[in-house]
């Protein structure tokens, strides 16, 4: 025979905590996780798509990344740098990350989502990929160096975070995001 409990007066620290006691069938929910910038973000997207909410206007802190700085895109810069065969490969990963945003354009947070990873990636193409341009490191390590310190690092926050990534973010648009930011002339492949 199962001993009866009272709750009564219960304290209980922490987020989304819920004791259950009687009849009620209500269902606790258990997050892991650190509560992060990207995790609180993509929960405010979710609850903002699960409930139509759309804003009209763009955000500043995305804007710097959308608006072009100049006239040379993607193309004409792999020209320049001698490295016109990787252009079909990176036009591709460029737009499968631009449906990405023109999808989740009119959505606040997935506009603060966007503008916070592009700012990731254009810190690290400045600190760890212009260097290695200047250097005349081989492109090899160069592409290595984006994937595992770029697009890795990315990928491995969005998940310890736990976050709910309800745009389906992967390595595809996190390489995309690297060469949207060409295209867009904040990044570039000749130094």
């Amino acid at each position: 025979m199962l001993k009866k409990t009272n709750q009564n007066n219960a304290n209980i620290s922490g987020s989304k905590n819920k004791i259950i006691g009687g009849d009620d069938n209500s269902q606790t929910n258990n997050y892991l996780g650190s509560n992060g910038k990207l995790s609180s973000l993509f929960e405010k997207l979710k609850g903002s798509v699960d409930n139509s909410e759309e804003i009209e206007k763009i955000s500043d802190n995305l804007k710097r990344y959308t608006t072009r700085r100049d006239t040379i895109g993607l193309e004409q810069k792999l020209i320049n740098a001698d490295k016109s065969y990787l252009y079909e490969d990176f036009a591709w990963l460029k737009q499968e990350f631009h449906k990405k945003l023109v999808y989740y354009q009119n959505y606040e947070p997935a506009q603060e989502i966007f503008a916070f990873i592009l700012a990731i990636v254009l810190e690290k193409y400045i600190n760890l990929i212009k260097p290695m341009l200047r250097e005349g490191i081989p492109e090899r390590e160069i592409l290595a160096t984006i994937s595992n310190d770029v697009v890795k690092p990315i990928l491995d926050l969005i998940e310890s975070e736990g976050c709910d990534d309800i745009i389906g973010l992967s390595s595809t648009e996190i390489q995309g995001m690297f060469h949207y930011l060409t295209g867009n002339c904040h990044i570039n492949w000749e130094v």
